[in-house]
């Protein structure tokens, strides 16, 4: 294999100067494309689950497709602050006082 030989004159750095920024400026370019994608597939990935879990929800709760937003807010408030549903939580969680749930640090949400 052969090395490639060093620029000698100031053109040639120059030329090879601005291949190498052309080259960074398509690897900048590879990169952000590659974010937008991620961006979208992230985003689809969240899409489908909301879409799952809200249609398994209505399909568990048909009323929820007839009530207002804020019923539903209200009835799935009441419902996953229940103490049975708080003591899923808990045993799910593995510990004995859930520290992130909402609940226990102030109500962000009030029926």
């Amino acid at each position: 294999m052969s090395k490639k030989k060093p620029p000698t004159t100031i053109e040639e750095c120059n030329a090879e100067m601005e291949l190498t920024q052309k080259k960074i400026r398509q690897y900048e370019n590879r990169n952000k494309m590659l974010d937008r994608k991620l961006a979208i597939e992230k985003r689809k990935e969240r899409n489908h689950r909301l879409c799952s879990r809200g249609g398994y929800l209505e399909s568990l709760v048909p009323a929820l497709i007839d009530m207002s937003e804020q019923e539903a807010r209200d009835f799935l408030y009441t419902a996953v602050f229940s103490d049975k549903a708080q003591e899923f939580l808990r045993k799910r969680a593995g510990e004995a006082t859930p520290k992130n749930y909402p609940c226990t640090q102030g109500r962000t949400y009030t029926p």
